[in-house]
């Protein structure tokens, strides 16, 4: 099993009087966001120390829930802290991105300045974002896939052009390359039976996270099917499962600690997304554009509908998978018959979870290095 510290860089220090979306960055303190984003990446970098297999993030805006609108950047700080612990960005959004080819280049520069640690992800970003950034979401898929496809020529042609619906090039070439060769391994976030298709095809690993634990075990049976009569065979290599995490030295002490920061957490992502006070960033048309009739049909009876889990108490929390937490053998064994469960290979703990104290962040890292990782290895 491959383990990964998963960063949403969520801002710790939103008030509760604080108003729903948007939230007026005035809300944003500099000084403590600074000193947010060292803490993290402070908490990044250890995990190399731990011998985590990597560290992961990703891109999400006008949000409280992830401040990392460019987490390239992070990447590349990350880069100079780091030697060995490979670097995923899951990912960029390239629906939201101005040129694909930028994408390219930036991830081939992090290539190279990591030595050749990058895990080059790729998303199609959430309704609301596609609002706030002015493109049409009817686009998504479209602009997605061909975005995709330009920056594998630009990885792999010395001298390329594209002809496409959204990109025009003529007589291109990238510099620099990718360390990586032919270019760095992807990660796909996908959960559409469109999207899972297409994963499929260009034999991609897919990532699942807000789901319940028999949710993604549907998402990635489907995967499994799929690839059968594609005429190939899925490993747990193919799959990788993100959860909330927290370890202490009893249930009492991980959910006297760990439910207040996961309701933090509820907070802000509701603040930035689900109860979006702009009639245009919920308008369920949106959500309807970026999928079709039969994106979720092959999940089985009950297991259709998109929970909220902001409703749910912590026993319900940890009942559904969506939470991990506890004593370090209640931990263990939580993550142990996920994993088995749904046959992933690579486990994301997303340790960090909303407002949760650094001190604390860093006392869960050092339970789980010493208690669970050498069960889990």
């Amino acid at each position: 099993m491959k383990i990964y510290n998963f960063d949403l860089l969520a801002y710790p220090h939103v008030p509760k009087e604080a108003p729903r979306t948007p939230v007026p960055s005035s809300y944003f303190d500099p000084v403590k966001g600074a000193a947010n984003y060292n803490e993290h990446l402070e908490e990044m970098a250890y995990c190399e120390e731990l011998g985590f297999d990597g560290v992961v993030f990703n891109e999400h805006h006008y949000s409280a829930y992830g401040t990392m609108p460019s987490p390239n950047l992070i990447a590349a700080a990350l880069s100079q802290k780091t030697s060995r612990i490979k670097i995923g960005v899951l990912g960029n959004i390239l629906p939201l991105r101005n040129h694909p080819v930028r994408v390219a280049e930036e991830y081939a520069m992090i290539d190279c300045l990591s030595n050749g640690r990058l895990i080059a992800g790729f998303v199609r970003g959430i309704p609301p974002e596609y609002i706030w950034y002015g493109v049409n979401p009817e686009e998504s898929r479209g602009r997605f896939e061909e975005a995709y496809d330009l920056i594998m020529t630009a990885w792999t042609q010395p001298v390329w052009s594209h002809e496409g619906r959204f990109y025009q090039l003529k007589d291109c070439a990238i510099w620099p390359r990718p360390l990586q060769q032919p270019h760095p391994p992807i990660w796909i976030a996908a959960r559409s039976a469109e999207s899972i298709e297409w994963c499929v095809k260009r034999h991609l690993p897919t990532a699942q996270v807000y789901q319940t634990t028999d949710q993604i075990e549907d998402t990635f049976g489907y995967y499994r099917k799929v690839a059968h009569d594609e005429g190939w065979e899925a490993t747990p290599d193919d799959f990788i499962l993100c959860r909330h995490i927290y370890i202490d030295e009893s249930d009492r002490k991980a959910q006297e600690f760990g439910e207040p920061a996961i309701r933090y957490f509820f907070t802000v992502f509701n603040r930035g997304f689900n109860e979006a006070i702009n009639k245009g960033a919920v308008d369920q048309r949106l959500a309807a554009a970026l999928t079709t009739e039969r994106s979720f049909n092959y999940f089985r009876e009950g297991n259709r509908e998109r929970r909220d889990f902001s409703k749910l108490d912590w026993d319900g929390l940890l009942s559904t998978g969506y939470v991990i937490a506890g004593n370090p053998d209640s931990v263990a064994r939580q993550i142990t018959a996920q994993m088995k469960q749904i046959g992933a290979g690579h486990f994301m703990g997303m340790f960090h979870i909303g407002n949760l104290h650094h001190d604390k962040v860093i006392s869960s890292l050092n339970l789980f290095k010493k208690e669970i990782m050498p069960r889990l290895q």
